[in-house]
């Protein structure tokens, strides 16, 4: 089954990325995950079209809000019938109706002061 795994940017790369990924595939028994850390420097419609040969989205939130990209990726999965799913502690939690998400220029103000936190912690 293909999973379409969309995060944050900021966490690319990331031990976080990585624990989300063995819990997506910890839940998600066979899952071929699509990672667009593999795709980066590409538009959105190249993510949408990634979103469209999967049978699955999942995702995660940052700080508690879904960014602009992500929100994006997911709305477009709910309009095209697709099954959804928020990462949340160690639950794959269904979504059905679309998501709320921050604009670009907060979505980079909100990298920053994940970037600041991570650093602190």
């Amino acid at each position: 089954m293909k999973v379409y795994y969309a995060h944050a940017i900021c966490l690319y790369d990331t031990e976080r990325e990585k624990k989300e990924l063995a819990l997506i595939r910890e839940k998600v028994k066979d899952a071929e995950i699509i990672n667009p850390v593999n795709y980066q420097n590409h538009s959105m419609d190249f993510y949408l079209r990634l979103v469209d040969k999967c049978h699955i989205v999942v995702f995660s939130c940052l700080l508690g809000k879904v960014t602009a990209g992500v929100g994006k990726e997911v709305n477009y999965a709910l309009k095209k019938g697709k099954d959804v799913y928020m990462l949340n502690g160690v639950n794959l939690i269904p979504i059905k109706s679309p998501v709320k998400y921050i604009s670009r220029q907060s979505t980079r103000e909100l990298y920053q002061e994940w970037l600041l936190r991570d650093k602190i912690v």
